[in-house]
């Protein structure tokens, strides 16, 4: 069963639209409190790494008990990450 797109702010909402046109999928929708109100992880590496805009950060996590990367807003309380 597919998920359905959530709708992230727009900076975040336009890597993801990116990285399911480019085929990934989304694995999983919820939140990862205490900051984290929507948390989108996809099931594949991002197939690219993209432009930061103001109020994004990047981080390469690299540990198989969470993610491998994420894109988050400078509050946190948005998050996409993707599996390995």
């Amino acid at each position: 069963m597919t998920q359905p797109v959530p709708r992230m702010i727009p900076a975040l909402q336009a890597i993801l639209d990116a990285e399911i046109a480019r085929g990934n999928s989304i694995l999983s929708v919820g939140d990862w409190p205490p900051d984290c109100r929507l948390f989108v992880q996809l099931a594949r590496p991002f197939r690219k790494r993209y432009p930061l805009p103001p109020g994004i950060a990047y981080a390469a996590l690299n540990d198989p008990h969470y993610w491998k990367a994420e894109y988050r807003t400078a509050d946190g309380a948005e998050c996409l990450a993707c599996g390995f």
